[in-house]
Order: C-alpha cells, then sequence, then structure tokens
C-alpha cells in the first residue's frame, strides 16, 4: 500500500511541476532559449523606394510584412511623415495589413538656421507631431537626430526632450532619442548620450540604442545597458561591414548581435527594429531577417 504522506508530497510537487511556465520545463529539460521582442523594420531601410515619385505604400510595406516582419518604425522622407498619407490613412493601411506601427521618427533641434518650408521639428511642432502620431494609434515618438555640436545645443536639446517627453506621457505615449556616434564624442567633458539621460526624468525620456552606431563609436551596448538599466526600451538591430564600415545585412558585419541579445533583459527592450540605411530592394532585410531567426530567435 502506498504512503499516505509520500502520495500527498508528490502529487502536490507533480501539481506545482504543471502549472510553472513552459520555460522552467524548458530549462529543466535543456538550455533555456530566452524570448525576444518580435521583430520590426524601421521603414528608412527602404527610404529609396518607399518616397519614390508616385510609389504605392501599400505595395511595398505588403514585402514588408511578407517577410515575416510584425512592426514598424517609420522616419521622414521626401514623402513627408507619413508616407504621402495622413497618419490616420498610413495607421489604416499598416493595420490591414497584420502590421504593428510602434515609433514615428522625426528631427529634434534643427542644424540650420533656416528650417526648409513645411517640415516638421519637435522643437517647433512638438504637440502636432504627438498629436498625428496618437491619432494614428502610434505608441512612440523618436527624436531621429539632432544638433550636439556644442554644449548649448546640447542642453536646448535636452530642454526640447524634456517638452516632448512632457507632451507624449499626456497622449499616453512614451518619447526617446535615437543616437548617432556623435551622441558618444565629449564636449566640454561629456558626451550628449549621458548629459541627456543625466538630466532627463528616466520615466519619460528614454533610448532607442542604435547597436551599429554605439559599436563604431567604440561603446560596449551590454556596457551601456548596466550604466542605465531599462533605458532603453527599443533598439535599432543594424550591422556595419567589417571593411568599409558602411550599414550591411545583419550578421554580415562586426556587431556582437549574441552578445547584446544575451544581455537584452538589462536594456528593458520591448521593441527592435532592422535597419539598413540604403537598401535598394527587400533582400537585404530578408537576409537580415533570416539570420536573427537562425542564430538568435
Amino acid at each position: 500500500m502506498i504512503n499516505r504522506r509520500f502520495f500527498l508530497k508528490n502529487s502536490a510537487l507533480f501539481t506545482l511541476g504543471c502549472a510553472l511556465p513552459s520555460w522552467s520545463n524548458a530549462g529543466i529539460a535543456g538550455k533555456l532559449k530566452l524570448k525576444y521582442p518580435s521583430m520590426g523594420l524601421q521603414v528608412y531601410t527602404l527610404n529609396s523606394l518607399i518616397n519614390l515619385p508616385g510609389a504605392d505604400t501599400k505595395t511595398i510595406l505588403k514585402q514588408i510584412a511578407d517577410i515575416g516582419i510584425k512592426e514598424l518604425e517609420t522616419a521622414t522622407g521626401s514623402g513627408g511623415l507619413y508616407y504621402r498619407h495622413s497618419a490616420k490613412e498610413f495607421a489604416a493601411i499598416v493595420n490591414d495589413l497584420g502590421l504593428k506601427w510602434i515609433g514615428n521618427h522625426v528631427g529634434g533641434l534643427p542644424r540650420s538656421t533656416q528650417v526648409p518650408v513645411g517640415s516638421r521639428n519637435l522643437r517647433d511642432n512638438v504637440q502636432q507631431i504627438v498629436d498625428e502620431s496618437a491619432e494614428g494609434g502610434c505608441n512612440w515618438v523618436i527624436c531621429s537626430s539632432s544638433s550636439i555640436n556644442t554644449m548649448d545645443e546640447i542642453k536646448r536639446t535636452t530642454e526640447i526632450f524634456i517638452k516632448a517627453g512632457d507632451a507624449a506621457a499626456k497622449n499616453k505615449m512614451k518619447f526617446a532619442y535615437h543616437n548617432h556616434q556623435s551622441e558618444f564624442t565629449p564636449i566640454e567633458g561629456v558626451s550628449a548620450f549621458d548629459y541627456v539621460l543625466s538630466n532627463t526624468d528616466k520615466n519619460k525620456v528614454f533610448m532607442e540604442l542604435d547597436l551599429a552606431w554605439a559599436t563604431a563609436a567604440g561603446m560596449d551596448p551590454v556596457a551601456l545597458f548596466k550604466k542605465y538599466p531599462g533605458r532603453f526600451p527599443l533598439w535599432h538591430v543594424k550591422d556595419l561591414d567589417k571593411i568599409s564600415g558602411k550599414p550591411c545585412p545583419v550578421g554580415k558585419g562586426k556587431v556582437d548581435f549574441k552578445h547584446i541579445y544575451e544581455n537584452s533583459k538589462l536594456s528593458g527592450v520591448k521593441h527592435t527594429f532592422i535597419e539598413q540605411d540604403g537598401s535598394k530592394t527587400i533582400d537585404d532585410p530578408s537576409f537580415s531577417v533570416q539570420w536573427l531567426k537562425e542564430n538568435i530567435y
């Protein structure tokens, strides 16, 4: 006869085991496989196509959906912020294709005193940009770049970001700043990257870390995660050719994606966007998707 105490003890253990999440059982059976955010694409990758006069926005977005992309980030181009559409119209096209419009890129502090007629930036049009993005159901407004050549410009840029963060929060959205290499160059003893993150509300101003440009600047993205934990909910997954230093398909260059993804939890990442400046066809981001599926996901 089975001992009653033994039976009850083992029954409880069995029930607990069934209640554990799947990753726990997977961890017992073998190597734990981390779960990463859905692969997205910064549409700027296909800027040369989608901004062509007469280009059909829906056709190009369908090509993006067909390679396995789930989320989109947009950027200003010759076709405007929404590729010849209103924010609401663009959102409808995106939704019809089963995609999600996550983020909208726009400039910060203009680099010239002469701002082109009809263009918009966060210094002059922050509320309009936030309102339009919210109308399209977009969750993030992101500064694509800002003038940061002097400490005065860095301070002015930071003030713009504080206002953008406040405006986004009022619309139940969020704001982030996308880096290039120059953000890591010290000016008067401090980089724009450190100045912005040290002088803004961590709950209102985030960073979209471009993994390639940070690497090109000699920075280790994981070290940045450790320095500013949780401030990097957005990534640009970009690679750089080992010889030319120019953007190339993910996995063909010098960025150590495995090291970065393995430490992704530190960053607080929620959305990742493949980006390859200057791609001429869908083949380049398609290769990146496949490489990530085979080596990371």
